[in-house]
């Protein structure tokens, strides 16, 4: 079992005795020590597809009047008891008087090797404790935060290449969705898939249909074509990222040649 509850209680003993089980008392914070960031792979969202390997960093800046001795431990938790193991931390002092530093790690993580399961996708948080040089400390369980998703794609992704100017076309594709779980990609159902059209020569796009993906991922729609120009899928994401899901399909629309 990869997730398992602890309980904490009391043991009745002969004759009634009871033997009381100690509780931990939390560390807790003391002193001026602070933590005035947490940044994790750069502020960006951690995306991960299937049987990937993948690294990136944490960046801790922390102050005290005495200087910053270390920021250890530190780790990262998420839903259902999700935990990722990190490297050692670095510290760099970023004045003259050492009461600032820059603590930074590096965290990697292998689908492949079922250290992460799908339903761990969401947001995760840093856990840390920064040690001072005069005794002070910082400790939080969430002293920063950070999206770990699962990728999404759009697989066989078709148009017709050319239309005639008013000509119905029609527009599909399969969202697919990683599973970590069976490291590959799954059909994706019910998610609103969103058709955008950029036309020839501007970079705006516009959602010109929506459609539902169906059990095996399958979605499509019709659009009249209006003229030339570039459509792609669009998918806000959830536990997976979302954004563009495909490159875009290009169209050239036809136009009938002028009358005399």
């Amino acid at each position: 079992m990869r997730k398992t509850a602890v309980v904490l209680g009391v043991a009745t003993v002969a004759a009634g005795a009871l033997l009381v089980v100690p509780q931990t008392v939390p560390e807790v914070s003391r002193g001026d020590t602070a933590v005035t960031s947490v940044r994790v792979n750069e502020g960006r969202t951690v995306e991960l597809g299937p049987a990937e390997t993948r690294s990136f960093p944490i960046e801790v800046t922390a102050t005290d009047n005495s200087g910053i001795r270390t920021v250890d431990p530190i780790g990262v938790w998420g839903p259902n008891y999700g935990v990722l193991a990190v490297g050692p931390m670095s510290c760099t002092p970023l004045n003259a008087t050492g009461t600032a530093a820059r603590c930074r790690a590096t965290v990697t993580v292998d689908t492949a090797g079922h250290r992460l399961y799908d339903d761990e996708a969401g947001t995760w948080f840093v856990d840390l404790r920064v040690r001072a040089n005069d005794g002070d400390r910082y400790v939080a369980k969430t002293a920063g935060g950070f999206s770990l998703k699962r990728t999404g794609r759009l697989a066989e992704a078709a148009m017709p290449a050319h239309a005639a100017i008013g000509e119905q076309v029609a527009v599909t594709g399969r969202l697919l969705r990683t599973s970590w779980d069976h490291d590959g990609y799954l059909p994706q159902q019910g998610v609103p898939v969103y058709l955008q059209f950029r036309p020839a020569g501007s970079t705006q796009w516009t959602t010109v249909a929506t459609a539902g993906s169906d059990a095996d991922g399958r979605l499509g729609a019709q659009v009249t074509a209006v003229g030339s120009g570039d459509f792609q899928w669009w998918a806000a994401g959830d536990k997976w990222t979302g954004g563009a899901l495909s490159e875009p399909l290009p169209l050239t629309v036809d136009r009938p040649p002028a009358q005399d």
